[in-house]
């Protein structure tokens, strides 16, 4: 898919034409890197370990700053760049700010703990590797000093994947979520003072229930991928759901799910005339246009009327209705 991603996307970066130069074996090696950072990876973000998290961190990081500095997508890889930090602690933060947290000497031996919470972190990594190796078919070709890699599985064999993990894993993140809950009320019970230990009590409260709550109303987009799923979860969830639902407080992305531009780039094109005989071709400041001109930078910025241009390229003119408004405003040589 990168092998197209990079010139048929909305509005490139002068980045995505050095990335579309790379290598064909190293564009599919990265639709396998983000399928792992996209699909498996976040499942650590639920992860009891602490290196864990971070690890999963850092790959989404990597992902959103490779994304950035390929595609101009508004402010959407730094929204989920914020929401990724919730999975630091302040130790973490504290490193980065210059300020380490004083630690005692780590034991010799270590302890039982430590060492099964090691081999965790190991056994994580290694299936993670071998299931990457499996199921996307990654061979090192010596021949030709490259890294080949396929799809090893169907359609099928994906969606049936898909029904069989999605409601574990809402059990996976409620465990992690109950157990954060359960830490966060047993450090209010060791608070000292009677006032302050109500105050931290009360805090802890209205935190715990709008976490919960959203973490409930969050589930009906999240088995949106499933509708079997989503048809199993209790109906009141559906109804919070409902509820708020206007107010967009959680949301499924549904953007760019299929590729585009395998057949090539679409473009809309606007020519003006002022004789009626000799035409030129109205150029927008940020959608690709001339070849000859490198594409701007604009994020976090998003330019709508760009943007839209792109999508009605992709479709029959009567799927963009605003498109004919346009056209006819510009021959009544109207600035609104």
């Amino acid at each position: 898919a990168l092998t197209y991603h990079y010139e048929a996307q909305c509005i490139p970066t002068p980045g995505a034409w050095f990335a579309h130069q790379l290598p064909v074996w190293f564009q599919k090696l990265s639709v396998v890197a983000t399928y792992v950072i996209e699909v498996a990876v976040p499942v650590l973000f639920f992860a009891p370990l602490r290196r864990l998290r971070l690890f999963a961190f850092y790959c989404q990081v990597l992902l959103q700053v490779l994304i950035i500095l390929t595609g101009n997508y508004n402010f959407f890889n730094v929204l989920t760049i914020v929401l990724a930090f919730s999975l630091l602690d302040e130790e973490h933060v504290g490193r980065w700010l210059g300020r380490p947290k004083k630690r005692q000497g780590s034991a010799w031996p270590p302890s039982l703990g430590s060492v099964l919470a090691t081999l965790l972190e190991l056994s994580t990594y290694g299936l993670l590797l071998y299931w990457t190796v499996q199921h996307f078919g990654l061979e090192i070709n010596w021949d030709k000093k490259l890294l080949d890699s396929k799809v090893a599985f169907t359609y099928h064999e994906f969606t049936t994947w898909v029904r069989t993990v999605t409601l574990p894993l809402v059990g996976v993140a409620f465990l992690s979520l109950s157990w954060e809950i359960l830490v966060a009320m047993y450090r209010c019970a060791c608070v000292r003072g009677c006032f302050w230990k109500l105050w931290a009590t009360l805090q802890w409260a209205i935190m715990a229930t709008a976490t919960v709550s959203l973490f409930a109303i969050s589930l009906v987009p999240f088995t949106y991928i499933d509708h079997e799923s989503n048809g199993k979860l209790w109906p009141g969830i559906h109804q919070m759901f409902g509820a708020v639902e206007r107010f967009q407080v959680v949301n499924s992305y549904g953007l760019f799910r299929r590729m585009t531009g395998v057949g090539g780039r679409p473009e809309v094109v606007l020519e003006g005339s002022y004789d009626g005989h000799s035409w030129t071709e109205i150029e927008f400041m940020y959608k690709p246009g001339n070849v000859s001109v490198a594409p701007p930078v604009v994020a976090p910025h998003q330019p709508r009327l760009d943007w839209q241009l792109w999508f009605a390229a992709l479709g029959p003119h009567h799927s963009s209705p605003w498109f004919s408004a346009l056209v006819h405003r510009l021959l009544q040589g109207q600035r609104d």
